[in-house]
């Protein structure tokens, strides 16, 4: 999927090889998986496989036997080094239909499957992916598909219309989904102009209390940080009032 390749590459992995590796589908029939094998040229022990495989077929893959396969083949290539192995990652690219439920059962069971590698699924459907690759098209000029792909992502609105209707939003669902499936991927940095400090949130409340009960209210904001970060049972209503009463310097007479 050029997409993804065009990350890759942007990430500094070149795709170094391409492997088959035939499986067992039944007693007739059998099918052959080719594995790209790409190696960042920053750091060459860290490395992904990448397989394409259905929907219908992740079953096929769940009791694991086709994925070491996989790891038998390419510890046998050439460029393979021992350092390797606990830095391989096995991205497959699950095509779906529009309409069809994604086999979460199965990719669950793949991603959390600790032998031979960490194993990620992307799912995708057609929709999505001609979206997502028309919309890079039109913005190209604007940057990079790394940054394009954080921009997309970190936009508020987009993401608002995404978690009120994630049909509607296939772009959104495609690139979100590739993101956390590629754990190299570079997460950009929201803006905080917008984000409020504790402070701000305390304030707020005392005032709401001032107004409430009309007199003044006045609270050593050192004092609640402070309770916050000692290490209190919350649940235990002695400990708390113990606890508060020894930050104050209150002792155990005043709580008598």
């Amino acid at each position: 999927m050029d997409i993804i390749l065009d990350v890759f590459k942007e990430l500094k992995f070149v795709l170094q090889d391409e492997f088959p590796v035939e499986y067992i589908l039944n007693e007739k029939n059998s099918k052959t998986v080719n594995v790209n094998v790409l190696i960042s040229s920053e750091n060459d022990s860290q490395v992904f496989l990448m397989v394409d495989c259905d929907n219908s077929l992740l079953k096929n893959m769940v009791d694991g036997m086709l994925i070491k396969e996989m790891a038998f083949r390419f510890r046998k290539r050439e460029y393979h080094r021992a350092e390797m192995d606990k830095n391989t990652s096995l991205l497959i690219v699950s095509k779906h239909c529009v309409n069809e439920d994604i086999d979460t059962s199965s990719k669950v069971k793949i991603e959390d499957d600790p032998y031979y590698f960490k194993k990620y699924v992307f799912s995708y459907d057609e929709i999505g992916l001609e979206n997502a690759d028309n919309w890079l098209i039109e913005n190209r000029k604007e940057g990079t598909t790394v940054s394009l792909i954080q921009d997309y992502i970190t936009d508020t609105g987009k993401f608002a219309k995404y978690k009120e209707n994630n049909i509607n939003e296939p772009i959104y669902t495609f690139f979100i989904e590739l993101v956390t499936k590629l754990h190299c991927f570079p997460m950009k940095t929201a803006e905080t102009k917008n984000i409020k400090s504790i402070d701000y949130f305390l304030e707020n409340e005392l005032c709401k209390l001032r107004t409430k009960q009309k007199k003044t209210i006045d609270i050593d904001k050192k004092s609640v940080e402070a309770f916050v970060d000692m290490d209190i049972d919350f649940g235990n209503l002695n400990d708390v009032c113990e606890k508060w009463n020894l930050l104050l310097g209150t002792g155990s007479e005043d709580k008598k």
